[in-house]
């Protein structure tokens, strides 16, 4: 019986990207019973990568609204296996130098309430997602094959497969269950081409779905690019395995235009990504005689105290220096056959922590608040379809304000990163909001870093209110300040 007469399959769904917010979006889809296969361009992320000496990487961190979304999914023993391999931090540890050249670290709490949170390896939730995944007898991936054609209105895709395939053509019980294969044309299919119902693209910032998507239907579509650059630093632990930096801190060597950010991971090593100006890099590119007097004066102490000279050196010319970019899309989606989640619909520079989080949410969003409740209330839709009528335009209507909202509050982030050690009218500000924060339930005067981080409202609504909050403390300081002179006045004239 085929696909088109047989009545009680259900549909099937193929997840373009099988990076965290694919894989979960493909766990999510599995779960609910529906068939989905998973194309990820990349190899398996349990194999060794001839390029991973090489690529940029920018560490990642998981918070709440990333948590929610895996914990949803509801497999058993995910939640505890990903918090397993995290690390708690619950501050930002400044570095920076006193009015005597010494060295000075100041510890900049996340929140008054103690919150967390969670630093990871880049590769190792996506990984805990796919191994998850791979139990779900529903569903299959395919690493190494790149998306070439999408037809969103025939609902067909073609992948090359250049690389990997599956060991045995069947379903894939584990990531390992995969083998590195020198195919040519003559040992081997270079392209695939499957069917499908609905197709999500999760493909990432160059999302080939989403330039598929602009060639269908108008697409209003922003990039922005940072003037700045990205070189990720390996920091190796010590001799002995010791850590060379606090665990409990996420660490920011700041100066004017440019940051340096370091993350403790795990294993006891940590992860940094200096960030500077372009004309910056190319100067230290075309100089490299300047590299150590340039950290020991934007970055002072990452040289001797965490990486020597000639790591440092080393490290720079050999690791890609990436651009750093936002994106915006007025369309998220296509018809009720095609959706983009993560940052093929949303990119955003990485400077809040929240580009990974937000695509989980995504996933999340997508699914709780769209996909399942439609089948709930439409009693005319077959269980067997994956994606009722309208709720891809109903998702991407609601969700597009909320992204755009994030994408705008990370790329603004930068400046407070730069920043480092906020001046004396910023650290009042911050004290009063955490005080009417603890004291004043009522008035919900929750700071924007705790609404973004540690909440689950949406990210249209937290910007609103944090416009709000800023005008009620703006007519706080006003209110002070009259009383202030008035007291002042009134006691000159008592003296006069």
């Amino acid at each position: 019986m085929t696909r088109s007469s047989a009545v009680t399959v259900k549909d099937k769904v193929v997840v373009v990207g099988g990076g965290p917010v694919g894989a979960l979006a493909a766990l999510y889809t599995a779960r609910r019973g529906y068939e989905v296969e998973v194309y990820e361009f990349r190899d398996d992320p349990n194999a060794p990568s001839a390029s991973e000496g090489k690529l940029a990487l920018i560490p990642v961190t998981i918070s709440e609204r990333g948590f929610r979304a895996v914990e949803n999914a509801n497999v058993p023993g995910l939640m505890e296996d990903i918090s397993r391999h995290s690390l708690p931090v619950h501050a930002r540890m400044v570095h920076t130098r006193d009015k005597n050249g010494d060295l000075k670290e100041t510890s900049m709490p996340y929140s008054s309430n103690g919150d967390r949170i969670h630093i990871m390896q880049r590769t190792s939730i996506g990984q805990r997602i796919l191994l998850a995944l791979s139990k779900e007898p529903n569903a299959r991936v395919f690493f190494d094959h790149k998306l070439v054609t999408c037809d969103l209105r025939n609902k067909t895709a073609t992948f090359e497969n250049f690389k990997w395939k599956p060991q045995d053509g069947g379903l894939m019980e584990s990531t390992e269950n995969m083998k590195v294969t020198e195919q040519t044309s003559k040992d081997a299919e270079r392209t695939k081409s499957v069917t499908y119902d609905y197709i999500i693209g999760a493909d990432g910032a160059h999302s080939a779905i989403r330039k598929q998507l602009m060639r269908e239907t108008n697409v209003d579509y922003e990039q922005h690019y940072v003037d700045v650059l990205w070189c990720d630093f390996y920091l190796p632990p010590g001799p002995k395995g010791q850590r060379k930096l606090d665990e409990a801190h996420l660490h920011v060597w700041p100066d004017k235009e440019r940051v340096f950010i370091v993350l403790p991971e795990v294993d006891g090593s940590a992860r940094g990504g200096m960030v500077a100006p372009i004309n910056e890099f190319r100067r230290l590119k075309e100089h490299p005689e300047e590299l150590e007097a340039f950290f020991d004066s934007s970055y002072p102490g990452v040289i001797p105290d965490l990486l020597s000279a000639e790591s440092v050196k080393e490290q720079f010319f050999r690791r890609d220096h990436l651009s750093l970019m936002s994106i915006k899309c007025g369309k998220i989606g296509w018809e009720d056959s095609c959706v983009l989640l993560g940052d093929s619909s949303h990119t955003m520079p990485p400077f809040y922590g929240m580009g990974m989080n937000t695509g989980l949410e995504d996933v999340r969003v997508f699914f709780e608040d769209f996909v399942d409740p439609a089948h709930r209330e439409n009693v005319y839709s077959s269980i067997n379809t994956f994606c009722p009528k309208g709720v891809t335009k109903a998702y991407t209507d609601y969700r597009i304000p909320d992204v755009q909202a994030m994408t705008d509050i990370a790329t603004d982030h930068f400046e407070e990163l730069k920043e480092g050690v906020p001046g004396p009218a910023v650290i009042a500000r911050k004290k009063v909001e955490s005080e009417l924060q603890k004291h004043v339930p009522g008035l919900d005067y929750v700071p924007m870093y705790s609404r973004i981080v540690f909440g689950h409202e949406r990210f249209s609504v937290a910007l609103k209110k944090d416009a709000q909050q800023k005008l009620l403390f703006a007519g706080v300081l006003a209110s002070l300040c009259a009383l202030c002179v008035a007291m002042l006045v009134r006691a000159g004239a008592g003296v006069v």
